[in-house]
């Protein structure tokens, strides 16, 4: 049932300039399917990229062009704050949460017109990924978790099925430590030629699985205060060393790739929801059949890391109301065809994520209950979500650095996250609210 949606009203008034406005529209994706639109073998457009909305809302406003701008994930949060301290800012950005603290502290986003923050105030899931010191910034876009994807057939070939002759996925982490070291394989150098599992060097691989199973074992991330490092308890000392037993079975190593998987090469994964489009490309016809979801295995209680993001104007683009405009009719003008919004329709049906708007998440039932994304779904009621906390990008990399010097033996657990701990509390002191 589609839910009724409080009318959402702007003051801007349609003027067309002499010249053409032209906007830039920032976005991290790296997959060309989330901008260009997912066609079939026959050539055939099935689902709409950015791209495709561009063009119509281009068409329908001569007087304005909107261009794509690129800027890869492990760079965005430093490039987006550097462009507009250069005054070469984008008119429109998309960021992770967290690094929102920031860019607020610093000046660098427009703040909302009114009549979108009321929108955000009545039509979403949940405003805390967009909300900063007590003022919405922008429009939430998705809201995602993590879960394993493990590949049917590689399980099936290592005898890893249950009395159906199905692959028999794990249910706590000590199945899959033990699952993942019987599933890799060597060659005859002795190198890792199948992966049990495998990760990849960017924190959303490195800090994000380890958080997941830091709260399943009942620890937590940061105080309620944002003050003071939680992670180096006893509960995350034991949650890191669960993970070690990864590396020190022999089920992965630093040389694994989280991509591999659509090759076959590796058997499992830690994965958010977005992952989706780039697997079902790879795997074609045979994607259902070889790619299982399940919840994320804990160590204690069933639980995983939520993330999300959100996205605006930035506060240096010379045509905000435009930008605004554009992004209130991809975000909230509801298609009389399917009952949902464009933007709903770009995260669910290409991206692959789970869109944040109220008729969005009610409306795509049929993708949002597959197979796939059903199970993030699912976990949503037992995600905990992520803070949106100052300088969370030095943060992470802080943490990641250290956990990676524990895969690779050089500290132990304690030792690393002590010594994170002791990073991520100078930043954290150094923020005065």
């Amino acid at each position: 049932m589609i839910q009724r949606e409080s009318a959402i009203v702007s003051t801007n008034q349609d003027v067309v300039p002499a010249d053409k406005i032209k906007l830039t529209y920032a976005v991290h994706w790296s997959n060309k399917d989330q901008r260009e639109g997912i066609y079939n073998a026959q050539g055939q457009l099935v689902s709409k990229g950015l791209q495709q909305y561009l063009d119509e809302y281009t068409a329908l406003h001569p007087n304005i062009e909107i261009a794509i701008q690129i800027i890869p994930y492990t760079e965005y949060a430093d490039t987006l704050q550097a462009l507009s301290d250069a005054d070469l800012a984008p008119d429109i950005y998309q960021i992770y949460s967290p690094w929102g603290v920031s860019y607020v502290q610093n000046g660098i986003l427009d703040n909302p017109p009114q009549y979108i923050k009321d929108d955000v105030i009545q039509n979403y899931v949940s405003t805390a990924g967009v909300t900063i010191a007590g003022n919405i910034w922008g429009i939430p876009t998705e809201i995602n978790d993590f879960a394993l994807l493990y590949n049917k057939e590689l399980f099936k070939e290592g005898g890893l099925v249950d009395s159906s002759g199905n692959a028999n996925y794990p249910k706590t982490w000590a199945e899959l430590v033990t699952m993942a070291t019987k599933l890799t394989k060597r060659d005859s150098a002795g190198n890792i030629s199948q992966y049990g599992i495998a990760f990849l060097d960017e924190d959303w691989q490195v800090v994000d699985p380890f958080l997941s199973l830091l709260f399943s074992n009942g620890g937590r991330y940061l105080s309620s205060d944002l003050r003071t490092s939680l992670f180096n308890s006893p509960a995350g000392v034991a949650a890191l060393e669960a993970e070690l037993a990864l590396f020190k079975n022999g089920a992965t190593d630093i040389n694994g790739n989280f991509f591999d998987f659509k090759t076959g090469k590796v058997a499992m994964v830690i994965a958010p929801p977005w992952t989706k489009s780039g697997f079902m490309e790879a795997f074609g016809d045979k994607f259902d059949a070889t790619v299982g979801v399940a919840p994320f295995p804990p160590l204690k209680k069933q639980t995983t890391l939520g993330y999300s993001w959100f996205m605006g104007v930035m506060d240096k683009s010379q045509y905000k109301a435009e930008a605004w405009e554009f992004l209130k009719w991809i975000s909230t003008d509801i298609q009389p065809e399917t009952g949902t919004t464009r933007y709903g329709d770009l995260l669910a049906n290409t991206i692959g994520a789970i869109p944040s708007r109220k008729v969005d998440f009610e409306s795509h039932k049929t993708v949002l209950g597959d197979s796939f994304t059903g199970v993030y779904v699912d976990q949503m009621k037992n995600a905990v979500a992520e803070p949106n906390v100052a300088y969370s990008n030095s943060i992470k990399a802080a943490l990641m650095a250290e956990i990676q010097a524990a895969w690779v033996g050089e500290k132990s657990a304690a030792a690393a996250l002590t010594a994170a701990a002791k990073a991520v509390d100078q930043l954290l002191s150094s923020y005065s609210r």
